[in-house]
């Protein structure tokens, strides 16, 4: 290893000794230079002097050794470190071996050793008192790392150059388990082949820190010590040289100082922390990367480039961004079960700052289980798993860092030297879920096992820590009380999901969607007065029943037309159930009553019902988990889906009002979009509907499938408050499968994930167009404001911040504007509305229409519906449309000053907008 050495030794001592460990260490060197440290002076005499007579005798042996050494030599009458140093460098030594010194002042010593390893980067070989036996190759090695493993990449790279010992122990402060096996998973990562133990670092309180380590060499039975610089602090070394040099100097073991390989460490320094991730052919493993620091304080490292190791060898490096790294899926497609890797933050070519992990190659199905459980379900979920499921956990939150959640995990299952760690938060690309409430962390949870399934990845069951668990058609929930009622032996066998022609396919289908049916006739609504009319002669040839269900009703006078409508039809003896959100449409909620409601529930044939009316103090739940469908079926034969509530906002036209300056912003219309469809999916719609009205308390009532009448196929995602996620899977499905185009038109603030989502389209190439619009409308170039609703103007910039990011990363973004119409007041020049549509299209592959914005409140707390219509020309007619609104809105330029000026202030409202409320 070693082809350069300087010597430096103790005239007065037994020099061979020196030779003998230098030996050891280097098979055949090139160059030797010797050293010499004399009392005497240097100047020949007759007879020679003592000095010179060992002078010439280790010349000698060294020519014996190998004669092709070049050997130099000088001798010196005491120990200079400047001189020392000068001439280990002046040589091109590559190890510096210090012998046995009897008059040579300890600290001087110490001195030249931390001064050529930490300053020159030269390896130092310190041998103390004279050994009683010839040292021969080292068999059993100590090494000095820290509890997280600083040191052992030095280690690592000096194992691959040298003899293998036949077993090295690792000494470091404290025994825990979790310390163990840390440092055995990095060891395995970094190519260390002998089986590493871990050996307490006792330290006398009287002792030197080099004491305790000389001690623990030798109770250990260690014949060589190493101390890689990486293992010490700057404070540390400076301790050393002041309180550990006599220890040194007397030192029993031989040391091995390895120069540092990474900058130098700090007081309170920080360290890095990496979960651990799954691996399938097709699946990029993700890891969640944190930094923790004082008082365990965690946080986001800055983005960077990772380097991975297995094996010691270096797979390649990787970016880190935003606390989250992915690995290229090909590096780990020949992992099967327990594999260990090893990150460093700091080098590409010398493995430093390291972060041990594993990664799972699955080879049973996963049992995914809260890190958080209670002690008694984890013990009962550990029982369940024995060796027939992996035991996966899954970390929810980051208030806990990957460490100390290991040690709780440990602490509880002592019998689990490593329990594997996923990141929910690394899995789904949600921010550290900074946008979304505790209260869905069992959905977070469900939806980590959705991505693994959808790779393929067999899942036993999710074992949640919420009673209320989430609820999947294809995945098993257990509740902590259902995991402790199992018995023990019970066989958690994957449930079955359906075959799928291709990704996308079984995407959806575990996003939840119904199954894809064709035979439909399907059209979008985007002009808010030809979609009341379509609506209204759709109640106007009703036969048999009518059901509308609603999230908003307004007492206005579009509301009239459509209720008028309703009541016509039940004096033709047509049956109309009608459903409101109780909360948002006013209706027997704290004794409130909506009086458009009221009238309509008194005509005969007529049924009105509140869903979830609110008594009391409700609770946050209760006021965030509410129903945002607006679904009308008519004769069981045809539906509506839509984002349009019942007022006059969703279905006036822009030409029907004579918008003046001083128009209220209430009078102007918005721009919305639903869907009519006829077909077999008619029938699951009038089913979701049933289950609500149910629900609500109303009786239960029988319905015709509905026959095939088209050829469109198309899908539908309806999500339930807390239970599922299903709308949020399948948006996110469409973004993730967009290869050319994607568009959205919505005003709501984007969820965290969305919007990593759209980032990252748009870094696969794919063009990202959002359509939104003004919640306070305004007019003209001037942007002037109609009266009513400023605290609008917050949520604007609400909205507008979570574009900002997809803005900045290239792509485009559309503020809906209108040009003045002949009914309107000239001096309005330009209108700027806002956009109520929900509407996602993929390439020319899928459109999304529903009710379902791309926020927190819609992924995650109110229910929701969304139809997935799968065909090339309905996207394209829509798409034309959609340019039709591009063509006269306001593109915004990431430049226009007018833009860049407010992104501070809309960061600020970002930030503090209170996510939980919505």
């Amino acid at each position: 290893m070693f082809r350069r050495l300087m010597i430096v030794f103790d005239a007065g001592s037994e020099s061979e000794v020196v030779l003998h460990a230098a030996r050891r260490l280097s098979a055949a060197p090139e160059a030797v230079y010797l050293y010499g440290l004399v009392p005497e002076r240097s100047e020949l005499e007759a007879p020679p002097p003592a000095s010179l007579t060992v002078l010439d005798r280790l010349r000698h042996a060294l020519r014996d050794w190998s004669p092709s050494i070049d050997v130099r030599g000088s001798l010196e009458t005491h120990l200079d470190t400047s001189a020392v140093v000068q001439a280990a460098t002046q040589h091109g030594a590559d190890l510096v071996v210090l012998g046995p010194h009897l008059d040579t002042s300890p600290r001087a010593r110490v001195g030249a050793m931390l001064m050529l390893a930490l300053r020159e980067h030269i390896p130092v070989l310190s041998i103390g008192r004279v050994p009683s036996a010839p040292l021969a190759t080292p068999s059993r090695m100590a090494v000095a790392i820290t509890p997280d493993g600083r040191g052992l990449g030095a280690m690592a790279t000096f194992l691959s150059h040298c003899p293998l010992p036949s077993e090295l122990i690792a000494l470091t402060t404290g025994s825990a388990p979790e310390q163990a096996s840390r440092l055995q998973a990095l060891s395995l990562a970094l190519g260390i082949s002998q089986t590493l133990h871990v050996e307490a670092l006792t330290e006398n309180p009287a002792d030197s820190r080099v004491e305790a380590f000389d001690v623990a060499a030798v109770r250990s039975g260690a014949d060589l010590l190493v101390i890689p610089a990486d293992a010490l602090a700057d404070m540390e070394a400076l301790v050393l040289g002041m309180l550990g040099a006599k220890a040194l100097q007397n030192a029993r073991v031989p040391t091995l100082l390895l120069p540092r390989t990474q900058t130098s460490s700090v007081l309170f320094e920080d360290h890095y922390a990496v979960s651990d991730s799954v691996a399938v052919p097709g699946l990029a493993p993700r890891f969640s990367v944190e930094r923790v620091g004082f008082m365990s304080n965690i946080s986001v490292p800055e983005a960077g480039t990772l380097s991975v190791f297995e094996g010691g060898v270096s797979l390649g490096t990787t970016p880190h961004e935003g606390g989250t790294a992915a690995l290229s899926e090909s590096w780990l497609e020949h992992v099967r079960g327990l594999h260990p890797l090893a990150f460093s933050f700091s080098g590409t070519t010398a493995p430093r700052d390291l972060s041990p992990c594993y990664v799972l190659g699955p080879e049973q199905p996963l049992l995914l289980v809260d890190s958080l459980l209670d002690e008694d379900s984890l013990a009962a979920a550990h029982a369940l798993a024995m060796d027939r499921y992996h035991l996966v956990f899954v970390r929810l939150r980051d208030t806990d860092s990957l460490d100390a959640q290991r040690a709780h995990l440990r602490e509880l299952l002592p019998e689990t030297p490593w329990p594997l760690l996923l990141d929910a938060s690394a899995w789904l690309d949600d921010a550290r879920a900074d946008d979304v409430p505790q209260q869905v962390d069992g959905q977070r949870l469900l939806r980590v096992a959705t991505r693994l399934a959808t790779a393929g990845i067999a899942i036993a069951a999710v074992v949640t820590r919420e009673e209320l668990k989430p609820v999947h058609p294809l995945l098993r929930t257990l509740s902590p009380q259902e995991c402790l009622a199992l018995p023990r032996a019970t066989l958690l066998e994957p449930l079955p999901i359906p075959d799928a022609p291709n990704t996308w396919a079984r995407e959806l289908t575990l996003a939840g969607c119904s199954p894809r049916l064709e035979g439909h006739d399907i059209d979008f609504e985007l002009d808010n007065g030809l979609a009341r009319e379509s609506v209204l002669a759709a109640i106007d040839a009703a036969r048999t029943s009518i059901h509308w269900q609603c999230y908003i009703v307004e007492d206005d006078s579009v509301t009239a037309r459509i209720t008028d409508a309703l009541k016509r039809a039940a004096a033709r003896g047509v049956l109309v159930r009608f459903l409101a959100d109780a909360l948002y449409s006013g209706h027997d909620s704290f004794g409130a009553l909506n009086p458009a409601l009221v009238t309509l529930s008194k005509t005969p044939n007529v049924e009105v019902r509140a869903i979830a009316p609110l008594v009391g103090v409700p609770s946050l739940s209760e006021l965030k988990q509410r129903n945002h469908r607006k679904l009308t079926v008519i004769d069981s034969a045809r539906a509506f889906v839509s984002g349009r509530n019942l007022g006059a906002p969703y279905y006036t036209g822009f030409d029907e009002v004579g918008l003046r300056r001083t128009s209220h912003y209430r009078d102007i219309p918005w721009l919305d979009c639903g869907a009519r469809l006829e077909g077999p999916l008619v029938s699951v719609l009038e089913s979701a509907f049933l289950a609500e009205w149910t629900r609500a308390g109303g009786e239960p009532y029988a319905f015709p499938p509905t026959a095939p009448v088209g050829t469109m196929a198309a899908r539908v995602a309806l999500h339930e408050g807390l239970k599922d996620t299903h709308t949020l899977d399948t948006q996110l499905a469409l973004i993730r499968h967009a290869r050319s185009r994607l568009v959205l038109v919505n005003t709501f603030p984007l969820l965290l994930e969305l919007q990593n989502a759209l980032i990252a389209a748009v870094r696969r190439g794919v063009r990202v167009e959002v359509l939104f619009g003004s919640v306070r409308p305004h007019y003209g170039s001037a942007r002037t404001y109609f009266p009513g609703g400023a605290l609008r103007e917050v949520a604007d910039r609400y909205v507008r911040s979570r574009l900002d990011a997809v803005i900045e990363a290239g792509g485009i973004a559309y503020e809906w504007a209108l040009p003045a119409m002949p009914e309107w007041e000239p001096e309005l020049e330009q209108l700027f509305p806002h956009v109520h549509a929900k509407l996602l299209v993929c390439d020319t592959t899928a459109v999304a229409i529903g009710s379902a914005n791309l926020d927190v409140t819609a992924a995650y707390w109110e229910s929701e519906a969304l139809l997935v219509v799968e065909d090339a020309p309905f996207a394209e007619r829509l798409l034309t449309a959609l340019e039709g609104l591009f063509a006269t809105s306001r593109r915004i330029d990431r430049e226009d000053r007018s833009w860049r000026d407010e992104v501070e202030q809309r960061a600020w409202v970002g930030r503090n907008w209170p996510s939980l409320v919505g």
